[in-house]
Parts: C-alpha cells; sequence; structure tokens
C-alpha cells in the first residue's frame, strides 16, 4: 500500500498554487464590484469569466488548459441591520489531450455555493429597534465566509464559520470558530484521500487604531485535523494539528509610503515519514514586510519592495508531507500555513522553506475621465532563495543542495475596458538556480475576460 502511494503521481504543487492566486485575483474583482452600502432593498449580479492557461509542465512539455467560470449573487438588505449574500460558482475546465497531470480532462465543477451568509449589525439592531446606543459596534455573521487574518500567510481560506467584530474608537477585535469544506484538497497530497479534508479552524485578531498612521494587530489561529485515510495505513498517519500565533502592523511611514509586516510562530504536532503514534513537535516561523511608494506623477505610479521569508527543514525529503517527509525523532521546522504568499507565477511553490525579495511596480498609461478606460500595466522581478539549503521546497525538481532557488520576471497587464468589461493578461519565466538539476526557465501565460452583469 505504501508502495502505490509512493508511485503515485500526486497533482503538481504549482498547479494548486496558481489556483489559489487566480482565485483571490477574481475575488477581489468580484468584491470590488458588488456593492456593499446600499440602503435596502434586493440586488444582484453576476460575473462570467473565460480564461485561458498556458504553462511548462513537470515531464518537460507544455500544457493548455481553459476555464469558464460564471458566479451568480444575490444581496438583501434590509434596514441597516440585516444582510443577506450568496455567490453561486460553476466552473468548467478544459485541459488539451495529455495536459491533465491527475486531474480529469474535462470536468464540470459545481454549481456550488461559493460564499452564503447572514449578517446582523447587532448595534444597529439595538439603536433602531430598542432605541439604545452602544458604546461599541457589534456584529455577527454566520455561514460561508472567507476569513483571513493579518496578511493571510497563516489563513485565508472560505470556511463555513461564525465569526463576529467588535469596534471601538481605536481598537477592534475579530473572532471565529468554523470548519473548511471538505472537498477541499488536503494540502497534505501524499495523503490517499488527499482530495478531500477535514479540519475545524478558531481563532481571533485584536487591532489598535490609536497610532496615528499605523495599526498594529495581534492573531491566534488554532487549527484542527479530522481528516481520515480510507484505508487506514498501519505505519503512517497523515495528521497535521497546527496552532499560528502572529503579531504585525500596517500603516504609513511617511506621505506617499506605505508598509506592511507580520511575524508568525508556528507550533503543533506533525506525524514523520512512517510514524503512526507520537507524533513530531512543529517549531516554526514566518515573515513577510512589504513597501509601497505612490509618487506624485500622472501615471500613477506605485513602486513595490517586498521580503519573504518561511522557515524550512534540512531532514525532510519533501517540503509539504507527512510521507517521505520529516524525518522521525526530530522537529518539523517547515512553516505550513492555510493562506498565500504569492512567490512568482512560473515557478508557483508554496510558501515553505522559502525566501525571497521582489522588486516590482505599476502605472496607469491611459485612463478616461469616466469610470470606464482605464489600463493598469506591471512587472515583478524575484530573487528566490532556500531558508535551509539542504532541505526541499515544494517543487520537487530542485533536488540539488544549494540554497539558489532561481529568479523569476512576471509582467502584467489589465484593462478595464468598460465599466462592465475588464481584460487580464499575466506572464511569467522562471529562471531555475543552482538548486535545480535542469536550468531550463519555465513559462506561465494566463488571460482571461471578466464581464460583469
Amino acid at each position: 500500500m505504501l508502495a502505490a502511494v509512493a508511485a503515485a503521481q500526486p497533482r503538481p504543487e504549482a498547479v494548486f498554487q496558481r489556483q489559489e492566486f487566480f482565485e483571490r485575483d477574481i475575488r477581489m474583482r468580484i468584491e470590488r464590484d458588488v456593492p456593499s452600502d446600499q440602503v435596502g432593498l434586493v440586488e444582484w449580479g453576476g460575473f462570467y469569466v473565460p480564461s485561458y492557461t498556458f504553462y511548462d509542465d513537470i515531464d518537460g512539455g507544455h500544457a493548455h488548459v481553459t476555464f469558464q467560470d460564471l458566479r451568480l449573487w444575490t444581496q438583501i438588505q434590509m434596514d441597516d441591520v440585516h444582510r443577506i449574500f450568496a455567490r453561486m460558482e460553476l466552473v468548467y475546465q478544459d485541459y488539451a489531450a495529455g495536459d491533465a497531470q491527475g486531474f480529469r480532462q474535462h470536468d464540470l465543477l459545481g454549481p456550488n455555493l461559493d460564499v452564503g451568509y447572514y449578517e446582523l449589525d447587532l448595534t444597529a439592531a439595538a439603536r433602531k429597534y430598542w432605541d439604545t446606543d452602544w458604546p461599541v459596534r457589534v456584529i455577527g455573521r454566520g455561514g460561508r465566509q472567507y476569513i483571513e487574518v493579518g496578511r493571510g500567510i497563516a489563513l485565508g481560506e472560505v470556511l463555513d464559520a461564525g465569526l463576529f467584530i467588535v469596534e471601538a474608537a481605536d481598537w477592534g477585535f475579530t473572532g471565529f470558530a468554523g470548519r473548511n469544506i471538505e472537498s477541499t484538497d488536503n494540502i497534505d497530497r501524499s495523503a490517499p484521500t488527499f482530495t478531500r479534508s477535514r479540519r475545524t479552524v478558531y481563532g481571533g485578531e485584536f487591532r489598535y487604531k490609536g497610532i496615528d498612521s499605523h495599526e498594529p494587530y495581534a492573531y491566534f489561529v488554532i487549527q484542527r485535523d479530522w481528516s481520515d485515510e480510507k484505508p487506514p495505513f498501519a505505519v503512517q498517519d497523515w495528521r497535521y494539528d497546527s496552532q499560528y500565533y502572529g503579531v504585525g502592523s500596517r500603516g504609513s511611514l511617511a506621505p506617499r509610503w506605505r508598509y506592511e509586516l507580520e511575524s508568525v510562530w508556528q507550533t503543533g504536532d506533525s506525524y514523520a515519514h512512517l510514524q503512526s503514534n507520537d507524533p513530531e513537535p512543529i517549531r516554526a516561523y514566518a515573515f513577510n514586510a512589504q513597501v509601497d511608494w505612490y509618487p506624485e506623477h500622472p501615471l500613477d505610479p506605485v513602486l513595490t519592495g517586498e521580503y519573504g521569508y518561511a522557515s524550512g527543514d534540512g531532514d525532510r525529503q519533501q517540503a509539504t508531507t507527512a510521507f517521505f517527509g520529516n524525518a522521525a525523532g526530530t522537529e518539523d521546522d517547515a512553516f505550513q500555513g492555510f493562506g498565500y504568499v504569492n512567490s512568482g507565477l512560473a515557478l508557483g511553490a508554496r510558501f515553505t522553506n522559502l525566501q525571497f525579495v521582489r522588486l516590482g511596480g505599476q502605472f496607469t498609461p491611459y485612463e478616461k475621465k469616466t469610470d470606464a478606460g482605464r489600463i493598469d500595466v506591471g512587472m515583478d522581478y524575484y530573487w528566490l532563495f532556500k531558508a535551509d539549503p539542504d532541505g526541499p521546497i515544494s517543487d520537487f525538481r530542485a533536488t540539488d543542495t544549494s540554497g539558489d532557488v532561481g529568479q523569476e520576471i512576471d509582467i502584467f497587464l489589465e484593462w478595464r475596458i468598460f465599466s462592465d468589461l475588464s481584460w487580464t493578461i499575466r506572464y511569467g519565466r522562471f529562471f531555475p538556480g543552482q538548486a535545480y538539476p535542469d536550468r531550463k526557465p519555465r513559462d506561465y501565460l494566463y488571460t482571461g475576460l471578466n464581464f460583469s452583469f
């Protein structure tokens, strides 16, 4: 049975990372266009995103895939107190012959509930129904919703959860408890049933706004793994229980200078290679900092610098799995979060045993005087290294003992043609470093339209 696991062809980590990137990109554009401040009545709309992707796959060839992504949403607001929001997702993916690599060549995903929740503004309800003014604002929300803490390193996922927000003049607190969607893939691709997972997640985030131009915050996240292997393996357990404690801050360093930074400490228990009892302790760390400069210029340029670090484990054979993972009898030093950090489109590596420096920028060469007709162009350049040169990264092709992962350049163009139509193209080229026996560059291209109605 273990031989079958070892011989199985896992879905490439890079594919999941890019899907996460584009899902977040689509989510940001959707949230930007969905009304959220209307007083009443019923609103509805939708988005249709056809796209095409080309990339160099794991066997040295090329892969082509098209996606047809449809989202329909409705929103009901009553009395500035009650809010009901729901969004349905229907996706059709179509790989070219021979390019599926573990996916179905043609697959219809959905219709699924993408997001759906009920929100109650308790402070507004007290004012409207009981003629009482509370000194704080309290909001409760229950249902399927996107929950993110800090910069989204430790947690950034859609969960079936309950959430509450308490806000005063200078501080705020968000608490939540829920579980992941069971059809979500397991973060451990070596698990026999990795296409499903069951995890509960609890946490809270405290924010303080009493410092001029700065907003420090602190959070904790507790994750418990209830996934089962079917059939069970007598000599290998895949459970991964983790806790995250983060501190950070965001704000302005000076006029036209903004920053965000965050440190995350991870503890917990994980099972090592061929270990089924007495798991090993997790001792891991991650850091991310970004500075943006907005020069005063008619083209609205933005220049960005970012540094990211996620600890690794030198005795691991695979960066993200229990099977062929950490060595038994040693602590697990590899950081594993349930969020996302973009470390390059073409590389598509998970944020574990990885550090990088990113320099980039974007500008607006064309913008009409109305909301339509805006073009944004940008570029990012990455220098990528291992945190622990002896350990692996999530790209299993980096087999040499070297800290030099490589470099990557990403470029993008987004043209908001009309208020309800935009076009995006993104291209990345990764230049492998000394950690790779094969130094041939790898390419990644994505282009898609976004229709809103």
